[in-house]
């Protein structure tokens, strides 16, 4: 059971993380989630983004 939960958690970014893999500040990352560009959920204060959501937000530009 445990290693499947770890299994999965290469598939979220919090916002500190995706901001350093996409150059930008946490307050655009932040705007984002705000205005539903970004798929995330709030757990336990730490927003998590979804991976796949940031690569359609990518290919969609």
């Amino acid at each position: 059971m445990k290693n499947s939960f770890f299994k999965h958690c290469n598939e979220f970014s919090s916002v500190n993380e995706l901001s350093k893999k996409l150059l930008v500040s946490k307050k655009t990352i932040y705007r984002m989630i705000a205005k539903k560009k970004i798929k995330s959920f709030k757990f336990s204060g730490v927003y998590l983004i979804k991976t796949s959501s940031v690569k359609y937000l990518i290919e969609e530009v």
